[in-house]
């Protein structure tokens, strides 16, 4: 069972060793070639390999020494800018922590954006760094997403319109996506935090047959991971497996960065392990001396759960003295759940398998499907993924943290090898053969038989994470990257395209539209013009012919750039926009929907959709989708004279004239809105208000005739309810 890796005992050493030879090797010899395999799998037996490994090993920046007066220095010329860190589902605890401390090392504002339902997680974090007195200085605001796109951040662009940077996690997310597009107009660096690398050539596992074709979600995955890793100023990467991925992608290796992951010794160690077990036991019903196996990642077949279920089911058949004695707990959710319900239940095992709400703070301290806390109470972790476990944050969320810091507090692991920490993990505890029960099972049984053997492990886990993985130095390299992102050149050169895209929406907004389409075509010719440009310049034509009356060929390049760019809400509102000046509204209301959905906060789709929903007839409908267009952008002077129509259409007043007073109270001077707030008083029966109104428009406007008017009827109103 145990197994400790010797040969890693010098690791750091000679790492070191191997980058000064390298350098060395590059002043004799000149540049090494730049090296491009095909195929991953050619790495093993290509000779040219230790090349790749030294040009990657490069990336990662070696540590400096710094006195406190430069580090001092360093913070003080940071202070006042602001990173946003963009996560739509928040990633594990100590990725945080790390985030944390290079926000205090740096001296900028970090503000964490996420979805709202992560609003918790973020306190929970609070609350964890509060108890192991660590300052927190990182601020967290919740943005809308939807059901549809749950890596959608709905209003995400303007909360980066002050960021100097721009840290998103995960190159293939749809709100990386989002910020990748604002970074042309909003002029930050964009730094992708790849914690979990997903590789286009494993999107082909889910192709149901040879013949098959990926489905929808996954080619746009495929799509933004290749449009992002083109355009971002500075990939991430937090081990050789994903800095390896991004370099034979053709990411030029000055734009990928490596930090280690890092582990906080001072909150995992093996010392709070044994003190905290007998505490979470006890909150969990658990006898302090049953054996618990707990099983890591979602419900998902892909994730192995199924298999740890009947392997368990075959450790208790085996070996009757355990009946009773070992314990299973699952503590996350997943489309599998009820078949693993179900087969809990067909193999009798309700005794011993125990399922835990993966929401409920009492279960758990930190994050997203994180486990940490209940690493305390548990003797084995159980990592066994049949399938690619990194990757869309919607299925897959990544262990690697959980088993990192179950190394750390002296559990047990029992790992089939999958992934880096696959690896890791071997490198203290033998495999066992991935999709294979029987092997599953007897590697839990001798994780039973020898726990008492494996304290020399244990140790040697810990200071492999205490040395290769410290916190410190991770803080300190990521801090160095923030840093070089603030204050260093470009690393993308866009001016010339920015000046282009500059010129053509000045054209447009113009008015001039036959000449902007004329330079967009110009603008087709450009090389540097990415596939998001490409589905912008589509759009703009769309525009253009909208403006011009050609409503077929408006049409035709809208679905051109939605082609291209899937997540294009303007383009949606561009065919809605069509569909109303063709009077299908039954087309529009659809094509507003899905814009509303992917942009929860665009006046124009909000409005768009009203504007529907009124010509279908649905007045109630247009009524709530104007005032929310109104509510969104009170400038909007359209939705707000809209909304009065519909109003007098429906008699309720309610909505519009809280809208009408709101803008007033923006601009007093407004005398259109004054005679339109006064027109709703009047109707109301609000004569003293509308004659208000009245009499400051005509010190505004003496010879204001509408004013005149209305003041009349109100005057004949009062001398008729006058008594006699």
């Amino acid at each position: 069972m145990l197994k400790v890796d010797k040969k890693n005992q010098g690791g750091l050493k000679t790492k070191k060793a191997n980058i000064t030879l390298s350098k060395n090797e590059k002043e004799k010899t000149g540049a090494a070639p730049q090296v491009r395999p095909a195929k991953l799998d050619t790495l093993k037996n290509n000779s040219d390999t230790q090349k790749l490994i030294d040009i990657i090993e490069k990336m990662k920046s070696v540590p400096e020494h710094n006195s406190p007066s430069k580090q001092n220095a360093m913070k003080v010329s940071q202070v006042g800018k602001k990173v946003a860190f963009v996560a739509p589902i928040l990633p594990h605890h100590c990725e945080l922590e790390i985030w944390n401390q290079a926000v205090q090392q740096t001296g900028v504002t970090g503000v964490v954006l996420t979805a709202a339902h992560e609003a918790k997680s973020f306190q929970t974090f609070i609350d964890t760094c509060n108890y192991a007195n660590i300052p927190v200085a990182l601020t967290c605001k919740t943005l809308e997403t939807t059901l549809e796109n749950k890596s959608f951040l709905g209003g995400l662009e303007a909360e980066l319109s002050d960021a100097a940077v721009v840290v998103a996690v995960g190159e293939a997310s749809l709100s990386t996506y989002q910020a990748l597009k604002a970074r042309r107009s909003m002029q930050n660096r964009l730094l992708v935090w790849q914690n979990a690398p997903r590789p286009p050539t494993t999107l082909g596992l889910w192709r149901a047959t040879p013949f098959a074709a990926l489905p929808p979600q996954m080619t746009r995955e495929k799509t933004i991971r290749r449009e992002v890793l083109k355009t971002c100023d500075a990939v991430i990467a937090l081990d050789k497996e994903g800095a390896s991925w991004a370099y034979l992608e053709e990411v030029n290796p000055q734009r990928i960065r490596r930090v280690n992951r890092g582990v906080n010794t001072k909150i995992f160690n093996l010392e709070k392990w044994e003190t905290n077990k007998r505490d979470v036991r006890n909150a969990l019903g658990l006898a302090a001396n049953d054996f618990i196996f707990l099983q890591t990642g979602p419900l998902e077949v892909d994730s192995g759960a199924l298999d740890t279920v009947y392997a368990f089911k075959s450790l208790i058949q085996s070996h009757n003295k355990l009946v009773g004695k070992v314990k299973l707990l699952f503590c996350s959710t997943g489309t599998a759940s009820a078949d693993v319900r179900q087969a809990v239940v067909e193999l009798q095992l309700e005794d011993h398998v125990f399922f835990l709400n993966p929401i409920d703070s009492g279960n758990k301290m930190l994050l997203g499907n994180q486990l940490s806390p209940l690493i305390a109470g548990c003797d084995v972790l159980i990592h066994s993924p049949v399938a690619p476990s990194n990757g869309s944050p919607q299925r897959y969320l990544d262990t690697t943290y959980d088993i990192l810091c179950g190394l750390a507090c002296g559990v047990t692991v029992v790992s089939n090898g999958f992934g880096w920490i696959g690896e890791f993990a071997g490198r203290f505890y033998k495999t066992f053969a991935g999709g294979n029960i029987h092997s599953l099972s007897r590697q839990m049984f001798e994780s039973i038989e020898k726990r008492e053997k494996l304290m020399n492990v244990r140790r040697a886990a810990f200071k492999a994470i205490e040395n290769e993985l410290n916190f410190n130095a991770s803080s300190d390299d990521f801090a160095k990257v923030i840093v070089g992102a603030l204050s260093g050149p470009q690393l993308q050169d866009a001016n010339s395209i920015d000046v282009i895209f500059e010129q053509i929406e000045k054209t447009i907004q113009g008015k001039q539209y036959l000449d902007a389409i004329t330079l967009i075509n110009n603008a087709f010719s450009n090389p540097d013009v990415t596939t998001t440009q490409k589905a912008t310049l589509f759009r703009h034509i769309g525009d253009c012919f909208t403006k011009l009356g050609d409503l077929e060929n408006a049409t035709a390049n809208y679905t051109r750039a939605l082609e291209l760019d899937p997540y294009c809400s303007k383009s949606l509102v561009g065919l809605g926009t069509v569909a109303l000046q063709q009077h299908n509204y039954n087309v529009a209301v659809p094509q507003f929907q899905k814009a509303v959905g992917l942009s929860p906060r665009d006046d124009m789709a909000s409005l768009g959709l009203g504007l529907a929903f009124e010509g279908l007839g649905e007045l109630d409908e247009a009524r709530r989708w104007t005032t929310r267009a109104c509510e969104l952008n009170i400038e909007n002077t359209v939705a707000i004279f809209n909304l009065v129509k519909l109003a007098y259409d429906t008699e309720i007043f309610t909505e519009a004239e809280r809208v009408v007073s709101r803008h007033v109270g923006l601009h007093p001077h407004d005398i259109n809105m004054i005679f339109t707030l006064g027109g709703i008083a009047f109707r109301t029966g609000k004569l003293e208000e509308a004659a208000k109104l009245m009499e400051n428009i005509l010190l505004l406007d003496p010879m204001n005739g509408r004013a005149h008017s209305l003041m009349a009827q109100i005057q004949k109103k009062n001398d008729y309810k006058r008594p006699a």
